[in-house]
């Protein structure tokens, strides 16, 4: 990737963040060049490409950009936001600087183990990888899981040695994700002995853990928890969906606490 390309991708991401802070109200492009030492230029080329990549955002002369305040796409800088809106604190503060956003991914879980390797096993702990979509996602003894766009695919890895009690884990993160999705979509899931997760008789998600152990000692080092859920399928038509960003930043500070 050349400078260019870098320079154009941070500026994106600082766009996104001051949209999402300013969200369904304009925001003029001479305020986001000043504030991020930028051309207007560099601002508009900015505009264009998340525009390309689907965000909904109006541009009027005089006025500004504004985005739109059903958007519904997935950022570092949405989930971040939402952290801070509903838990401001040191917590979540690291929650915000230890993930990290893909557009696609094989499978969260795999992208964790090679981030965990490629860095010695060295992952802090509540350090979290969303993506977009997922073209192999996992679940129990193999499986496959759909995961197509418009749904929550995230891994959080945690070190044993930090949770309460570590036994518990699969439990209370299921019980996590039920409690999130009937408080945020109004909805009842259900969990199956797999860690499957329905809807009614759909299936329309699922959790996986998995622990990275030393080979020599046999101690688990660490441990994965992946979760999928097909958000789409959980939109009942009574009430409004929830925004993607949010429900993950609900979902982060709870696996935080365990």
């Amino acid at each position: 990737m050349g400078a260019g390309e870098t320079s154009l991708m941070n500026t994106k991401e600082k766009i996104v963040q001051s949209l999402e802070e300013a969200k369904g109200k304009y925001v003029s492009g001479g305020s986001l060049a000043e504030a991020f030492g930028l051309s207007r230029n560099a601002i508009w080329k900015g505009i264009n490409e998340l525009k390309k990549a689907g965000y909904p955002i109006e541009s009027v002369k005089n006025k500004g950009y504004r985005l739109s305040e059903s958007s519904d796409i997935i950022s570092k800088a949405g989930i971040a936001l939402c952290l801070e809106k509903m838990e401001k604190s040191s917590c979540t503060d690291e929650l915000a600087d230890r993930l990290f956003v893909y557009e696609s991914l094989d499978s969260t879980n795999t992208q964790a183990v090679r981030e965990m390797l490629a860095d010695g096993l060295e992952m802090l702990h509540n350090t979290t990888i969303v993506a977009k979509r997922q073209s192999s996602g996992r679940g129990h003894r193999g499986a496959g899981f759909e995961s197509p766009e418009g749904g929550i695919y995230l891994s959080m890895i945690l070190d044993p040695g930090k949770l309460q009690n570590p036994e518990s884990v699969p439990g209370a993160v299921a019980g996590i994700v039920t409690e999130t999705v009937k408080k945020l979509y109004g909805v009842e899931i259900r969990g199956g002995k797999d860690n499957s997760l329905y809807l009614g008789k759909e299936k329309i998600g699922g959790i996986l853990t998995e622990g990275i152990s030393d080979l020599e000692t046999g101690i688990c080092s660490s441990c994965i928890v992946g979760i999928g859920i097909r958000a789409d399928r959980l939109c009942n038509g009574r009430n409004p969906s929830p925004q993607r960003n949010l429900v993950i930043a609900a979902l982060m500070i709870s696996l935080a606490k365990l």
